[in-house]
Formats: C-alpha cells, structure tokens, sequence
C-alpha cells in the first residue's frame, strides 16, 4: 500500500493494544494510545474492540472483522478497509481521508462527522525515499452502507458507485462532487445535505427524504426520484434537468368523480366502479373528512396538510406517501399500509389500526404496516395499534399516550424522546 514494510501482530497483542488504548482514553496513566500506524491487520477478527482515538494511519485492514468496534476519532488516514467488515462500527469523527472502502460493508455504522474527503500519504521506496503517493479521493465503490448515519459527515469527491445508502441517514452532510452513480438512496434521509456537482446518474432515490438538499450542478440523469419527499425546490430541480420521475400526475376528471365511483366500487364488491387510485398526484390540504376510501391507492402521493377527520381508510395504500401534518383523527385505519411513509407532525390521535381478518374466519390476519414511516413529533395519542408492523418506524418527539401496541412488531423502532406515558405494550419500549 505505502511501499513500507507492515508490521503484523496476533489477536492476542492486539487485545492488549486495545485494552491500554481504553485506559488512555480515560486518563489512565497507565494507559497508551494504540499507535498501529502502518499495521497489516488484514483479515483479524477485531469485533467490538475500542480503538477510539488509535492512530491507523495507512494501516492495512483489508477483509477483517471488525462489527461494533469503536473507532470514534480514530485516524484511519489512507487505510486499506477493502471488504473489511464493519457493521455497527462506531467511526464518529474519524479521520478516512484517502482510504480505501470499495466493497466493505458499514451497514448501521455511525459515521456521523466523519472526514471522508481526499487524502494522500508519501510512498517510501528502497532506502526511506519518497516514491510517490498513495490514497487520493475515497473510494467506496460497492460499498454497502445500510442505514449509516452520516450526518455531518464530509465526503467530497468520493467515489461511490453502486454504493448501498438504503435508509442512510446524511443529513447535513457534504457531498461535493461525490460519483454516486447507480448508488441506491432508497428512504434515505437526505435533509439539508450538500450535493451540489454530484453525478446522481441511475441513482435510486425513491422514497429518500430531500427537503432543503442542495442540487446546484447536479446531474441527474435517469435518477429515479419516485416516492421521494421533496420539496418544490427539489421538485423544479429535476424538471429543470428533464427528469420526469418527479412530476406529480395529473389526473383524468375530478377527484369528486373519482370518489363517486369508488363507492360504487365498494358497493357491489368490484362488479361496477372503479377502485380509487390517486397515486403520485397532488393532494395538499385536500379534504376527506367522513369519506370511505377503503382499499384506495394513494401510493407515492402528496398530501400534506390533507384532512382524513372520521375517514374509513381500511385496507388504504399510503406507502411512501407525503403526509406531514396531514390530521387522521378518529380515522378507522385498520390495516392501511404506511410503509415509509412522511408522518411528521400528523395528527392520529383515537385513530383504530387494529388488524382485519382477510377472507373469512380461516383468513389471514393483516396488521397495519408502518414499517420504516416517519412519525416524528405526530400525535398518537389513544391510538389501537394492535399487531402493527412498526418495524424500525421512527417516533421521535411523538406522543403515544395511551396508545395500544401490544403484540406490534417493533424490531428498530425508535422511540427517542417520545411521551409514552400510559403507553400499552408487551414490555419496555426501545429507545
């Protein structure tokens, strides 16, 4: 990597590395900083070890193991991480400059802060010369980064094509000039993030999170932004640059009509009507109080501050809908699909989610499915979310009091700072 001659150490020194580098970073005196600069631990098993604030610069760890480990503030300058695996590693703050993360895989890793901009380190030669450099531009080509946090984190002009940013979080990051090609953003939260010179060409961003993201010079070619929360900044950006993917649909006749054969639809069980179907279309602060739009498609639709007071949605599609503010209360919900849908700030207090019984007393129980929706800040309160699949949803700031969730599914669900005072469930709530 750096034309020097790596040093290689067995698990059991480096345990002990690990272990002064703990009592360092307490102020033990006893204690010293893991200096395993130029390292070869290609390969090692380094599974939740803290190596916070240990000095790898151009270290070799090519196809290790290191899930969950701590490197918070660690320096990992032009380190070879190539296939290494760091799931749930903890690389706050830390210093990847000009490393190498092709193929590794980050999934759930917090990246927040991180420095993933350019850097180069002296390559030395026969005799201690300088022969060159190595490092340059990150790259993280192939790099699988599900549901990273990076938030803050600075990658410009890292290389990152078919890179995996599923549900990442990289708000407030800066991407400048990054090649995210073909990389897959699906629902992730991309919240006032820098992407100004990006090439976003074949990228996947359905349903991610764009509010306040900043698009200068961006090249979206072929991106595909369906589902995705944007706001009308974003929107007119990618008409400006002739992408189609997210244009609203515009649609044949009225809603008002559309409604009317949806009853009938309804009424004779299919045989006559039209199933309603208002995916992708526009419907701001648009009023269906009292309506029954049981089995209705509203798929990808817009429909912030949208009234459904008192509705009747059993059986409804909302996924990956815009429904911020939108006020369900008293709504009878059973069984709707909310699956990574906007939710922030709504209102869905004496909401009724319980499941339904499909196709008679032997049929299917189906549970309402909020599965990776954000909730934040809405009002759940009183609300029956029996069997619910609420799966990594987030409730951040929301108020659950009184709500029903036994027996819900709530495999990554995140309840920060949530009031869930009288909150019914099966035992203590994640937070």
């Amino acid at each position: 990597m750096s034309g020097r001659t790596l040093v290689r150490i067995d698990r059991a020194t480096l345990r002990e590395l690990a272990a002064s580098n703990v009592r360092f970073m307490r102020r033990d005196p006893a204690g010293r900083r893991a200096k395993l600069a130029f390292y070869d631990l290609s390969g090692m098993e380094l599974d939740g070890l803290d190596l916070s604030g240990a000095d790898l610069t151009g270290a070799r760890l090519k196809g290790c193991s290191a899930r969950g480990t701590r490197f918070v503030g660690a320096t990992l300058f032009c380190a070879d991480l190539r296939f290494a695996r760091l799931q749930n590693a903890d690389l706050s703050r830390a210093d990847l400059r000009g490393a190498n993360l092709r193929g590794s895989d980050l999934s759930d890793a917090n990246m927040r802060d991180a420095d993933m901009r350019e850097g180069e380190l002296a390559r030395q030669g026969n005799g201690g010369q300088t022969d060159g450099t190595v490092g340059g531009a990150v790259d993280a080509a192939t790099a699988t980064l599900r549901g990273v946090d990076l938030s803050g984190a600075r990658l410009s002009q890292t290389i990152a094509m078919q890179v995996d940013l599923s549900d990442a979080k990289l708000v407030g990051a800066s991407l400048d000039g990054v090649d995210f090609r073909n990389a897959n953003f699906t629902g992730a939260d991309l919240r006032k993030a820098d992407l100004r010179n990006c090439n976003m060409t074949g990228a996947n961003l359905r349903g991610s999170l764009m509010l306040e993201t900043v698009l200068a010079g961006v090249v979206l070619g072929e991106a595909d932004a369906t589902g995705a929360i944007l706001d009308a900044d974003m929107r007119a950006a990618f008409a400006r640059a002739g992408n189609a993917s997210a244009k609203l649909r515009e649609m044949d006749g009225s809603i008002d009509e559309a409604l009317a054969e949806h009853a009938r639809w309804i009424a004779t069980q299919g045989a006559t009507g039209k199933r309603l179907d208002l995916s992708s279309v526009d419907l701001t602060g648009y009023g269906f109080d009292g309506k029954d739009l049981s089995g209705a498609v509203l798929r990808n639709s817009v429909a912030s501050r949208a009234s459904f007071r008192g509705a009747i949605l059993v059986l409804t599609d909302f996924a990956s809908a815009d429904l911020s503010h939108a006020d369900f209360t008293g709504a009878d919900l059973r069984a709707a699909t909310f699956k990574r849908v906007y939710l922030a700030d709504a209102k869905m207090a004496d909401t009724n989610l319980q499941p339904v019984r499909l196709g008679g007393a032997a049929g299917q129980i189906m549970g309402a499915n909020f599965e990776r929706a954000r909730l934040w800040r809405a009002d759940l309160s009183r609300a029956v979310l029996r069997k619910a699949v609420l799966s990594h949803a987030d409730f951040s700031e929301a108020v659950l009091r009184a709500a029903d969730l036994r027996e819900a599914n709530l495999d990554g669900a995140q309840f920060a700072q949530a009031d869930l005072a009288n909150c019914l469930a099966d035992g203590p709530l994640p937070n």
